[in-house]
């Protein structure tokens, strides 16, 4: 996926390849156990994937993510915050163009230079 394209609008499943791209998703070096740390990262990882194979419409984001919160099953909150922050992507990179090209260099970086 490039960006190269200014007039494509953006759709979820780019913003989630970019994400899973992005190196965002690997731990970080901590002094402690890191098991939680670990889980979360693989759960929002299942849900990045799972968005990006369900390909919705913009419009339909906030349907898709809810519908992956209940395709996952309980508990659900976990999840649900996940879903959340996902949503938080979707609008930052819809109100700013710097902050989603900031994240796709991320992506080309941690790729090895080639975009996803």
């Amino acid at each position: 996926m490039t960006r190269d394209d200014s007039s494509a609008p953006l759709r979820p499943r780019d913003l989630a390849l970019l994400l899973l791209a992005s190196g965002d998703l690997r731990p970080r070096k901590r002094a402690r156990d890191q098991q939680a740390d670990h889980a979360g990262l693989d759960l929002k990882r299942r849900v990045l994937d799972r968005l990006a194979a369900l390909d919705p419409e913009p419009a339909d984001l906030e349907a898709s993510l809810q519908s992956i919160v209940e395709e996952f099953g309980p508990p659900q909150g976990p999840t649900r915050a996940i879903a959340a922050t996902i949503r938080e992507d979707w609008q930052d990179a819809s109100a700013s163009p710097a902050w989603l090209q900031q994240l796709l260099e991320a992506a080309t970086r941690f790729s090895g230079g080639n975009p996803p």
